[in-house]
């Protein structure tokens, strides 16, 4: 999948309605949000940036205005509601608005890299310095924050565990924790090849063997037909997954996992302090805009904290 260039950012109605050219000299344009709020409003005017103040950046920061874009990576599948082509073929998703938005208060252009075939080659994508920033439904964890800079987490997931009813049935009683049962037992737990939760899964399920799925739909099918005992992912991508397979929700359970988060932050090569202190800045000052990004993609409730939502 090529890079998406997208130069200029006109003033919206609704969410999020981008014109420009791609790569190939062909018109690309961002959608809308699926509810049509208007509470986020990409900066309609590029910031501009005298020669003198330039002379005082980074060379860094210099590259990015050199350039005239930012460069922003996110793996080339979807992942609803945060970056995806809808029906339309029109890239959308609550990131691919909150990476345009970054990009026009920056005062450049944005440019969508979708090459990397994983989460895990995002990341590398960053500390390679293939990209400026990966603002892609990336979780923080310790072993990426040895590669690469996190911001501040702008969104934090409750991660969850999509069960086989039958399977978890004959390891306990009902009344045990589906958590306590499954760290304890040698069975086998499906995770998405190239997440987090790869290595989340080896440490939380010491005893268990690991069975990596190439897309959340081949992890609950092993699920249903009991190849694996659970499924281990976020509570937005797990629910989703049961209301796209409506008809399965009486073999699989879901078990939210209050106590185990995933925290959401933006990646940042790993010699951009600078860039690092003005993302931070951009996410505490544009809070409430990207609070109302959030319930927009239905990530928060409308008036709520919102349990998902870190702060």
């Amino acid at each position: 999948m090529r890079s998406v260039h997208l130069a200029g950012i006109p003033l919206l109605i609704g969410m999020l309605l981008l014109a420009a050219c791609g790569a190939e000299g062909k018109a690309t344009r961002l959608a809308a949000s699926p509810n049509g709020s208007n509470g986020f409003v990409v900066t309609p005017v590029k910031r501009s940036v005298s020669e003198a103040d330039l002379a005082y950046y980074s060379p860094q920061m210099k590259a990015i205005y050199a350039r005239g874009s930012l460069r922003v990576a996110m793996p080339a599948m979807d992942r609803k509601p945060f970056f995806y082509n809808n029906d339309e073929g029109v890239l959308s998703g609550s990131d691919v608005a909150l990476a345009a938005d970054m990009a026009a208060q920056l005062g450049v252009g944005v440019e969508y890299v979708r090459t990397a075939d994983s989460f895990e080659e995002v990341v590398n994508q960053i500390a390679s310095g293939q990209a400026d920033v990966a603002v892609s439904k990336l979780s923080a964890t310790l072993p990426r924050a040895q590669k690469v800079l996190f911001s501040n987490p702008y969104l934090m997931l409750h991660q969850g565990l999509l069960l086989n009813r039958l399977a978890i049935a004959r390891l306990g009683s009902a009344s045990q924790d589906p958590l306590e049962i499954l760290g304890q037992a040698k069975v086998k737990i499906g995770v998405i090849a190239g997440t987090s939760y790869v290595s989340y899964a080896n440490l939380l399920f010491p005893e268990a063997e690991v069975v990596q799925y190439a897309t959340p739909q081949a992890a609950m099918d092993a699920a249903i037909q009991g190849e694996v005992a659970a499924i281990y992912y976020d509570e937005l991508q797990l629910k989703q997954l049961l209301a796209n397979n409506p008809d399965r929700s009486i073999d699989l359970q879901l078990h939210l996992m209050p106590d185990q988060v995933d925290l959401i932050a933006i990646a940042i090569p790993p010699d951009d302090v600078r860039l690092l202190t003005w993302v931070n800045l951009y996410l505490q000052s544009n809070q409430a805009r990207i609070d109302s990004l959030l319930v927009a993609y239905g990530m928060k409730s409308a008036g709520g904290t919102g349990s998902t939502v870190a702060r």
